[in-house]
């Protein structure tokens, strides 16, 4: 009931805020076709100057038919409220991470599975298989649709404010997720006790001693200052973001052909700069968190992919994942 209650809430207020963001004049023409994209990370992230690039691209090329607005550090709403309101038909996007989708449609997941993918190289590969596009069209019947799939936006690592290179070191330790199903069991069959909760709590729950680290890569954990509370970065690799740019269906269904193209188009270019930047980033900000005091950790990635290995049964993605293989030639 409460859950319930806490989604009515949060679908009336987005409507409400896209009502009140709309102009008189808008609303007299009633031809401006605005959407607007939201995202957790802050406007320095690679995520939002790839959200800027797409709004120019999408404004410049349909000549201002469609406007994009933007919004960052979960202004609009968190990633998971602004899917389902894209679900429903509100004009609104994210750019969200494979295993918040997987909650949606199970399939997806596993591009955010532990030690599956062990390059970019490789999930290029599967991105360009029949068998994803398959599940692409699949999930339009959820009312999403997904623009691109690109967003590459480093290793997943465990930043922890005690050292942390064995599965018995991590044993025990609260971790923070983002609550979706296969990252937290990714954490807990490594060792860990996962925490879903959302990013922006993150840093108050590392100085109040909530949790005890988060799984994150080095982007997020730099830019939200969380060297300033983390001691500790376990370089897992237990598995590489990538993230998609998705809108409401509805919405992308109603644009010309022409639009539709253009607007997959700068999706596509949005994500190969967001990829582009965060390889970038990546290096510098490792290296200004070892000069801050923050300590890399080498560890035995073996250990805990063997610890992993019963997951993909517990979940019921044994079949998906030797789908995925058998594209990969695994």
């Amino acid at each position: 009931m409460l859950k319930n209650i806490k989604y009515i809430i949060t679908t009336l207020l987005i409507i409400s805020f896209v009502a009140a963001c709309s102009s008189d004049k808008d609303i007299e023409k009633g031809k401006e076709n605005v959407l607007r994209l939201g995202i957790t990370q802050n406007d320095k992230n690679s995520e939002y100057e790839a959200l800027l690039q797409f709004k120019e691209g999408v404004e410049e090329r349909t000549n201002n038919e469609i406007k994009v607005e933007t919004y960052h550090s979960d202004q609009l709403a968190n990633v998971p409220d602004l899917i389902e309101q894209a679900s429903v038909g509100t004009n609104v996007g994210t750019i969200t991470d494979a295993a918040q989708l997987g909650d949606i449609k199970k399939e997806f997941s596993i591009l955010q599975s532990p030690f599956t993918f062990e390059n970019t190289n490789e999930i290029d590969k599967f991105l360009d298989s029949n068998l994803y596009q398959t599940w692409i069209d699949e999930f339009n019947e959820e009312g999403l649709q997904v623009l691109s799939f690109n967003f590459k936006l480093g290793d997943r690592n465990l930043a922890t404010t005690k050292e942390v290179t064995s599965a018995d070191e991590l044993r025990g330790k609260v971790i923070r997720t983002s609550g979706a199903d296969i990252v937290d069991k990714t954490i807990e069959t490594m060792g860990g006790a996962p925490s879903g909760m959302p990013w922006t709590e993150a840093y108050p729950g590392l100085e109040q001693g909530v949790i005890d680290g988060v799984e994150a890569h080095s982007s997020a954990i730099y830019e939200s200052s969380m060297y300033e509370v983390i001691g500790h970065i376990a370089k897992t690799n237990h598995y590489q973001l990538v993230s998609s740019l998705v809108v409401s269906a509805a919405w992308f269904n109603e644009l010309s052909e022409e639009h539709k193209e253009i607007v997959i188009e700068e999706a596509i270019k949005a994500g190969d700069l967001a990829t582009e930047l965060s390889e970038e980033q990546t290096k510098e900000y490792e290296k200004e968190m070892k000069e801050l005091g923050v300590e890399f950790h080498d560890v035995d990635r073996d250990e805990f992919k063997k610890l992993t290995d019963g997951l993909y049964d517990e979940i019921g993605l044994s079949e998906v994942r030797s789908q995925v293989l058998e594209v990969l030639d695994k």
